[in-house]
């Protein structure tokens, strides 16, 4: 069976892109993963045979930018021609964005099922305009069969993290941290956005909480002034980090919460207040509706005090992991729909 993979510019479209390839590669598939030139992907280490086509963005750009577009994308196209012909994919997976529109056009055209993953609550432009010809489209929320037509073939398979996120050994994790195995962690993370809110919210928080309270901050390079506190400008080993908090504070991005409801951990959610279409908020609020240990909280709202008082209320909430990973389901129903030897 071989599957192209298409989707890129942002995290939330080539980490779930990259976490359903690996389960596929697991499963004896052939890989190709088509991308953009100007993504992240194109700085990334992919791990599979890919090729970058010179569409990017529309969304946010400046006027030179959106002219580039349209010689782009006809550019796009014709690549993706060639890559389709010699590869000869038995079906295309797409997680979004605007690099993921020429593959998907050129594979409706030549006949070829196309799947579709949307992480976000408010479906992005690729989704919605390929929804009316996918075979299968694999959903975060539930809401977001509110945003698509054909719900036969939406399944709610939840967001596609890495399959070992909540694999991490607590024994190891205390050792890699430099923990007090007798004192409570709280994590602090936002992401690649936003977090110098979080920051500054960590120092407050490190005043006035217990000293029964130890801290793991990401996204701060130095801890200056900071007693109980372990900080990293860039973790690798979030399994770790998960596997000894038992209070997470963080940003509402696709990614981030998709982690929070696999591993079951108590969370206060604070959504970056600029993020596009506002989708953070959006998607952490249908987060708190499954689980009664996530809290979403405006970041205008989130004093030092009242986000002290919810992590004393969160503590000792957690919940248990999910069974099977989203990005485990979608590559084993992918492989049962059209698997060829």
């Amino acid at each position: 069976m071989r599957v192209l993979i298409t989707g890129g510019g942002t995290g939330g479209h080539i980490l779930p892109a990259f976490n359903i390839g690996r389960e596929l590669k697991k499963r004896g598939v052939k890989l190709f993963y088509v991308g953009s030139v100007r993504g992240l992907e194109a700085e990334m280490e992919i791990g599979f045979p890919y090729a970058l086509l010179p569409v990017s963005g529309w969304v946010r750009k400046s006027l030179k930018h959106r002219i580039l577009f349209f010689p782009d994308m006809l550019r796009s196209v014709f690549k993706s021609v060639i890559i389709i012909n010699r590869f000869k994919p038995d079906a295309v997976l797409s997680t979004g964005g605007f690099v993921s529109i020429p593959v998907l056009l050129i594979s409706i055209i030549f006949g070829i099922p196309v799947f579709l993953v949307e992480i976000n609550t408010i479906p992005g432009l690729a989704v919605r305009l390929f929804s009316y010809f996918a075979f299968r489209i694999y959903v975060g929320f539930e809401r977001t069969r509110e945003y698509l037509p054909h719900h036969n073939r939406i399944l709610v398979a939840g967001i596609p993290v890495r399959s070992d996120i909540g694999d991490g050994d607590s024994k190891e994790a205390i050792k890699f941290f430099k923990l007090n195995k007798e004192k409570k962690t709280l994590l602090i993370f936002g992401g690649s956005r936003g977090a110098d809110f979080l920051n500054r919210l960590s120092r407050h928080l490190h005043t006035i909480m217990d000293k029964e309270w130890q801290f793991i901050i990401l996204g701060m390079e130095k801890c200056t002034g900071l007693e109980r506190v372990r900080c990293f400008k860039f973790l690798d080993k979030m399994e770790y980090a998960y596997a000894v908090a038992d209070v997470v504070i963080s940003r509402g991005g696709g990614m981030t919460i998709g982690e929070l409801l696999f591993t079951g951990l108590p969370a206060i959610i604070i959504p970056y207040p600029y993020a596009y279409l506002d989708h953070q908020y959006h998607n952490a609020k249908e987060a708190e509706k499954m689980r009664r240990n996530i809290k979403v909280v405006r970041e205008e709202e989130a004093t030092p005090e009242l986000i002290k008082d919810l992590v004393e209320k969160l503590y000792g909430k957690k919940e248990k992991i999910m069974k099977k990973s989203p990005s485990t389901r979608i590559a084993e129903e992918m492989i049962k729909y059209v698997w060829r030897d």
